[in-house]
């Protein structure tokens, strides 16, 4: 396991985290509620992702302490809460996904084993989240939610069943 793949690991993990703080912040602001179950939905998603990369993170041997993952946290509630609207979200999520799916697939490509679930997860998430993104912004809303649900759904089952 080498730096790059650490560094690419440790900025996926804090991502997600921040995303989950992030939609679940804009989440308990937003009035539409149609707006507010996509955001619940991806919120879902990113803390799914978050405890995923958690295992790979210890194996990595990569240390975020409680402060440092508080301090993520917080930006993400931070920046959930900041008032952008709708529109705006959208578009900005939609443009930031290309570099992050990027790394994604590098780190993929430096694991030792690249078909590890986890890091599968953090592809696919990626893609669900962007034809999310591609089907609001052409006017589809209608019908984004089901790619959250659809991926949502998988993700639950190839879960191990609980207790």
């Amino acid at each position: 396991m080498n730096d790059e793949y650490r560094t690419l690991l440790l900025d996926a993990y804090k991502g997600e985290v921040l995303g989950e703080a992030l939609f679940a912040a804009f989440a308990g602001r937003v009035a539409d509620a149609r707006q507010r179950e996509k955001l619940r939905a991806l919120e879902r998603i990113e803390g799914t992702t978050a405890a995923q990369l958690r295992s790979l993170v210890i194996a990595a041997g990569i240390d975020l302490g409680a402060e440092e993952e508080a301090a993520v946290r917080a930006q993400g509630r931070e920046m959930g809460g900041a008032g952008i609207e709708w529109g705006g979200f959208v578009k900005a999520l939609h443009d930031a996904l290309p570099p992050y799916l990027a790394a994604f697939v590098r780190l993929r490509q430096l694991a030792a084993d690249p078909r590890d679930p986890a890091l599968v997860a953090l592809v696919t998430h990626e893609q669900a989240i962007n034809a999310f993104a591609e089907l609001e912004l052409s006017g589809r809303p209608d019908c984004s939610l089901s790619v959250l649900e659809w991926y949502l759904d998988s993700v639950s089952a190839k879960a191990p069943p609980s207790g």
